[in-house]
């Protein structure tokens, strides 16, 4: 394979984890034991009533945990991009 090739499949890996990561649902522990969801990077899934029923705290815990898992998988699906971009649009050196 020809490092463009290489470069491209690399750069797809990384988008594919990246957003993987943003969708992954996310939770944390109550004092009681129970899982309290808090929904996905992207806020799907996060029911604030709910959440604010098990503490008003929670609220905040999963909006610091979707924020922190948002600041490091938003580079790693913005790299991939950048790859696949960089693999399509490099020249391929001519053989003379």
């Amino acid at each position: 394979m020809s490092p463009r090739v290489v470069t491209a499949v690399v750069g797809v890996a990384f988008f594919l984890a990246g957003l993987l990561i943003v969708l992954l649902p996310l939770s944390t522990d109550s004092p009681s034991g129970l899982a309290v969801p808090c929904g996905n990077s992207a806020g799907m899934g996060f029911d604030e009533v709910a959440v604010e029923a098990e503490g008003a705290a929670f609220v905040e815990i999963c909006g610091r945990l979707r924020r922190e898992r948002l600041a490091w998988a938003a580079p790693v699906a913005v790299v991939g991009v950048l790859l696949v971009i960089g693999g399509l649009v490099a020249r391929r050196r001519s053989s003379a």
